[in-house]
């Protein structure tokens, strides 16, 4: 592969508009004079005019390859063609031709001409390559498919598409959109794959993402990787983990209003990726946005304490207590406006101690929440993650409108809540054990309840 990925360039893929063979030629002559110094365009035609009439440059179904040797050519240099109309061309099955690769190569170097032609024979060998190149939507993507082949550099070539080819295709495919949308960023699940090799030489104009729910996994990060963002929910499905992904990016900053994100995913464990998206922030969370304060899409709530949050209703809704499900709230933030919308059913049993000793960012702390999550009642938590009460009951001063229906009376008491201030709600339902994220009175995510945790790897959740 070094031969080609050395001559070619995106600005050496050119979606032709001829219906001719002598207008494809010159239309890649044309490019490969205008991005190589020191060759002539008539002179580049007639070489490789004069080698046509000698012999067809048809190689395969759909494929042509005209090629000649050139004066004033340093080495060989390629420029591809493609046409999705087909060009008749002389061919051995009499069909057009669709992809044209044009090589001009010095006299001196013989060996260079011959071995990138058998480099580009070799890589146009495979029908589902081929098939990609000619569907791409760009020259860039076009580029990358050719130089890449779908492999890593130290990847065995297997005879049939293997799982990290799999991948190492969708992700510069991802890549190719990614540009396309002009997207914020590639979120890239990582839980699904072994190993980030296959993306380290893929050049990538978007920011990478690396999602995963252990960062401690990950000894070494490729530079193409410009955020990790760790996400610990290995049990819920591969939807909500991307749905997670999101909100957490749009918490931290990654992404805002108006940014696209395309995101790749698998099964956790599988080994490849499989699953492309194109996401819009603002049709994925529009109650975010509809709610947007000054402060922040989350308010006064730190995004490191609704994430400990949802893990805590994550967990509580897969384990439950002593063996039952349990149902419980927590509201997040804006707790002056909370606390006159609330009052105390039972004796606190948070009240008296220290802000540092009661911060649900105190990982010691977890099992006493589990453990309260069964007096009625919510909790209610400061932004900065100090737990000011448990058992606390929520009587806000009106309803909220406009929640699906079969939701209960937790769920009624988290939209009313967040409507009339700027506090979050999490709710895990008691029935059926979905985690809800509430905010200015409007449901903003829904978690189903996730798969039980085994000492494997976990289960692969529902497919996105």
């Amino acid at each position: 592969m070094a031969i080609l990925s050395r001559t070619l360039t995106p600005e050496r893929v050119v979606f032709l508009r001829s219906r001719s063979r002598e207008g494809a030629m010159r239309e890649l002559a044309e490019r490969l004079v205008r991005t190589t110094p020191g060759l002539e365009l008539e002179a580049v035609l007639e070489a490789v005019r004069e080698r046509e009439r000698m012999v067809s440059s048809w190689i395969a179904p759909g494929i042509a390859i005209p090629h000649a040797r050139v004066s004033g050519s340093e080495g060989a240099s390629v420029v591809v063609g493609r046409s999705r109309q087909g060009i008749p061309w002389d061919s051995g099955d009499g069909d057009p031709v669709h992809l044209v690769i044009l090589i001009a190569s010095d006299d001196r170097d013989p060996d260079g001409h011959l071995q990138l032609l058998a480099e580009i024979a070799k890589t146009l060998r495979d029908l589902a390559l081929r098939q990609l190149v000619l569907t791409a939507r760009s020259a860039t993507e076009v580029h990358r498919l050719l130089i890449t082949r779908g492999y890593s550099d130290g990847e065995a070539r297997p005879r049939a598409p293997g799982r990290g080819r799999l991948s190492r295709l969708l992700f510069a495919h991802a890549l190719s959109v990614a540009e396309e949308v002009k997207a914020r960023a590639v979120v890239l699940h990582g839980d699904a794959v072994g190993t980030l090799s296959f993306i380290e030489d893929i050049p990538a104009q978007t920011p990478v993402v690396l999602a995963t729910a252990d960062r401690a996994r990950w000894r070494e990060i490729p530079g193409a990787v410009a955020e990790v963002l760790q996400v610990p929910f290995p049990t819920l499905s591969r939807l909500a983990q991307v749905e997670l992904v999101l909100l957490f990016g749009l918490s931290r900053g990654l992404f805002a209003r108006g940014d696209t994100v395309v995101s790749l995913s698998g099964a956790p464990n599988s080994g490849f990726l499989d699953t492309l998206l194109v996401l819009d922030v603002v049709r994925e969370f529009p109650a975010v946005f509809d709610a947007h304060a000054p402060a922040g899409i989350l308010g006064d709530v730190e995004p490191a304490v609704l994430e400990k949050v949802l893990q805590l209703a994550v967990d509580l809704a897969r384990e439950g207590r002593e063996g039952r499900p349990v149902g419980t709230i927590f509201v997040l933030g804006d707790h002056e406006r909370v606390a006159a919308a609330s009052r105390q059913m039972v004796i606190n049993p948070f009240r008296g101690y220290l802000d540092e000793e009661k911060n649900v960012l105190d990982p010691s702390l977890g099992e006493t929440l589990k453990e309260f999550s069964t007096i009625d009642g919510a909790f209610v938590i400061r932004g900065d993650g100090v737990i000011l009460s448990a058992g606390t009951f929520l009587k806000p001063e009106r309803a909220a409108g406009g929640l699906p229906s079969g939701l209960g009376a937790r769920h009624a008491a988290a939209a009313a809540v967040t409507a009339g201030s700027a506090a979050l709600a999490v709710v895990v339902s008691q029935s059926t054990g979905t985690v809800s994220l509430y905010k200015g009175g409007s449901l903003v995510l829904a978690l189903e309840k996730p798969a039980p945790s085994a000492d494997g790897p976990a289960r692969p959740g529902g497919n996105a």
